[in-house]
């Protein structure tokens, strides 16, 4: 029985493992075609990509966790990149949007247990805001770095707020039905609904919804010591 059980769970692990490994794909293929959306902003350094992309990044964070979510971001961009659909400013601008979502949900919220409303509207607020200062400091920098002087820098941001502002409503509106739909297929697709297992979560929780820590026990245990 042992041996059986070892067997099919072995067998389950792998199937899960090939259902990630072609969500991931599929994810990524999703942001290279993205990437060929949006407008570029023309600065004197040359071309400045929208990092619409990165709603997908998001999306795959919420979905299947930070550390995919970063391997899926870097080869993908990599490639934008090579075909000229971004630059470094946009990698950095991935890995910076999941920081944040990696503070806004602790690192990751298991398949099995329910984001609540507020989650969302703060992933889909923060990463919006996210968008909106970082792309605007940062080619600020760049302007005062090359120029050497702060109305370098200024002319810079004036030149770059349009694509700043769009991109940062974009994903204030694009976040939170992105990450539903991304979690709703990978809990399909993974079974979760039907077994609740869930790879991502390494406690022992198998309840939907949320979760309710209940410290009653623990009081009760004190008292008793």
């Amino acid at each position: 029985m042992d041996a059986r059980y070892s067997k099919e769970a072995f067998s389950m692990k792998k199937k899960q493992i090939l259902t990630k490994t072609l969500l991931t794909i599929v994810a990524g293929v999703l942001m290279i075609l993205i990437s060929f959306t949006g407008f570029q902003t023309i600065l004197p350094t040359g071309e400045a990509f929208m990092p619409l992309a990165g709603v997908i990044t998001v999306g795959i964070a919420v979905a299947l966790g930070i550390n995919i979510s970063l391997i899926v971001t870097i080869i993908s961009t990599i490639i934008m990149i090579v075909i000229g659909t971004a630059d470094w400013v946009v990698l950095v601008d991935f890995i910076v949007i999941l920081i944040v979502v990696g503070l806004i949900l602790n690192k990751q919220v298991p398949l099995s247990t329910d984001l609540n409303h507020q989650q969302l509207l703060w992933l889909a607020i923060f990463t919006g805001l996210v968008q909106l200062f970082f792309i605007s400091i940062f080619y600020g920098l760049i302007g005062l770095v090359l120029t050497g002087s702060p109305a370098g820098g200024l002319t810079f941001v004036q030149q770059i707020i349009p694509n700043a502002l769009l991109t940062g409503l974009l994903y204030g509106f694009l976040v939170a039905p992105i990450s539903l739909i991304f979690r709703w297929v990978a809990r399909k697709a993974l079974h979760v609904n039907d077994h609740h297992d869930d790879s991502n979560d390494g406690s022992s929780n198998n309840h939907g919804g949320s979760i309710i820590v209940d410290l009653s026990n623990q009081k009760n245990k004190k008292e008793d010591k």
